[in-house]
């Protein structure tokens, strides 16, 4: 006889149970969840509801990305329309990047805003009717 390593009962029940669920969803559960683990610096524990919600917004991506491809006039879509299609999901680091940027700008206005008000109040006399 071989030494089979046994794994628990419920171990395997849970596997079938999240596997039955899993077929309602776009993609392979446990391919989502390895993406989401490999990507965290820190061990963690990701509920059951956040798999879940992670691969129905990938389905939903996939579906817009789809749908967008299906405006094409030609018969075989080729990596050009894919890059068309998906382009507002891989510049969304590109616009925050931006947005960061005109804050710092606007940050740094202010401030200069604010020396110049400090200069004004200092160099002003008193207020006159107060002189009196």
């Amino acid at each position: 006889m071989e030494d089979v390593e046994k794994i628990p009962e419920a171990q395997v029940e849970g596997e079938e149970l999240e596997d039955e669920e899993s077929e309602n969803l776009p993609f392979p559960n446990a391919r989502v969840v390895r993406i989401i683990k490999a990507n965290l610096k820190n061990p963690h524990q990701v509920k059951y509801d956040v798999k879940v919600a992670a691969n129905e917004l990938l389905g939903d991506i996939l579906t817009d990305v789809s749908q967008r491809m299906n405006e094409e006039e030609y018969f075989t879509l080729s990596i050009e329309h894919f890059n068309k299609a998906s382009r507002k999901y891989r510049e969304i680091g590109l616009q925050q990047k931006r947005i960061n940027r005109i804050k710092k700008i606007l940050e740094k206005q202010r401030a200069e805003l604010d020396e110049i008000i400090a200069e004004i109040e200092v160099d002003l006399p008193e207020n006159p009717s107060t002189s009196r």
